[in-house]
C-alpha cells in the first residue's frame, strides 16, 4: 500500500509545518465560538423560542459550514500536486517506489485526515459548550451533523488534490479552485432562473430538474443530506415542498458526496498520469 506512506508523510508534514495545529485552532474557534453565540443568542430572544437546543444549532451552524469547511478543504487540497511538480520535489517522490496514482491517493487521504481531525476537534469543543450551557441536546442528531460535515471536508480536499493534479503551476491550481468553488458553488444554482428568464420557460409545480442544479454542489448534497437524516432541525430545505423524487432522497445525497469525492481526484490523475514533469 503504497499511497499509504505517501499520505503518512503529508500528515506528518502537516504537523511539522503547523498546518494542523492552524486549522485545528481556526475550527475549535469557529464551532465553540457558534455554538456560544446560537445560545446567547436564543436566550436573548433571536430566535423566537428561548429553548436553546441541539437542533437549533445545527440549524445555526450548517449554512457557515457550507461556507467555511469547502473553502478550507480547497486551501488544503489544492496544491498537494501542483506544489511537488513545481517545486521538482514531484520527480524525487516518485523515483521512490510510488506511481502517481499512488501520489494522488495519498495525497487525498493524507490532507484529508488533517482537515478531518481539526474538524472532529472543533466538534468536540462545541460539544462542550453545548453540554455545559443548553437546556436540550440530541447527540446523535449532533453525530449526524459531525459526520457529513468530515464528509464535506474530505470531498472538498478531494476536489482541491484533483484540480492540483491538473496543472503543473500552483498558480494557477489556485485560480482553478477558486473557479471551481465560484462556478459550482454559486452559479450553478442559478441556471434554472437564468434559464426560465432567458427563454420564457413555463415551469410547472411538479418539475425535478429546477432543483438539481441545487442538489449538485457538493454543498448542496450536504444540506439536503442533513435536511433528510436530521428533519427536525428544520433548516433551510423543506423537503415536504419539493417535487416528489429519488433525486431528494438522502440515500441519493450519500451517493453524489461519494461520487465527487472519487470523480474529481480520478479525473485529476488521469491527467496526472498522461504529462511530463
Amino acid at each position: 500500500m503504497s499511497w499509504s506512506v505517501i499520505a503518512k508523510k503529508d500528515f506528518q508534514d502537516a504537523m511539522r509545518s503547523r498546518m494542523l495545529w492552524g486549522l485545528t485552532a481556526l475550527f475549535v474557534l469557529f464551532m465553540a465560538g457558534m455554538a456560544y453565540l446560537f445560545q446567547v443568542f436564543t436566550e436573548s430572544g433571536g430566535t423566537g423560542d428561548p429553548t436553546v437546543d441541539t437542533l437549533g444549532l445545527i440549524a445555526f451552524l450548517s449554512s457557515p459550514v457550507t461556507l467555511l469547511v469547502p473553502i478550507t478543504g480547497l486551501v488544503v487540497g489544492h496544491k498537494a500536486i501542483a506544489g511537488e511538480v513545481e517545486s521538482g520535489s514531484a520527480k524525487l517522490l516518485l523515483s521512490l517506489p510510488h506511481s502517481r496514482r499512488d501520489a494522488v491517493v495519498g495525497k487525498v487521504v493524507g490532507r484529508a485526515a488533517v482537515l478531518s481531525l481539526s474538524i472532529l476537534v472543533g466538534l468536540v469543543a462545541s460539544l462542550l459548550v453545548m453540554v455545559a450551557l443548553y437546556d436540550e441536546y440530541t447527540l446523535t442528531s449532533f453525530a449526524i451533523f459531525g459526520v457529513f460535515s468530515l464528509v464535506l471536508g474530505a470531498v472538498y480536499t478531494a476536489i482541491g488534490v484533483g484540480i492540483s493534479s491538473l496543472t503543473n503551476d500552483s498558480g494557477r491550481a489556485t485560480i482553478g479552485a477558486a473557479g471551481f468553488y465560484l462556478l459550482v458553488e454559486f452559479i450553478l444554482p442559478l441556471i434554472p432562473t437564468g434559464l426560465v428568464a432567458l427563454l420564457d420557460l413555463q415551469v410547472s409545480s411538479d418539475a425535478v430538474w429546477p432543483f438539481v442544479f441545487n442538489v449538485l454542489p457538493p454543498s448542496g448534497a450536504y444540506t439536503f443530506a442533513l435536511a433528510n437524516f436530521v428533519p427536525e432541525a428544520g433548516f433551510g430545505v423543506a423537503l415536504g415542498s419539493l417535487p416528489d423524487s429519488i433525486v431528494f432522497d438522502g440515500v441519493t445525497m450519500v451517493a453524489l458526496l461519494v461520487a465527487w469525492f472519487v470523480l474529481a481526484p480520478l479525473v485529476g490523475y488521469l491527467r496526472f498520469n498522461g504529462r511530463d514533469l
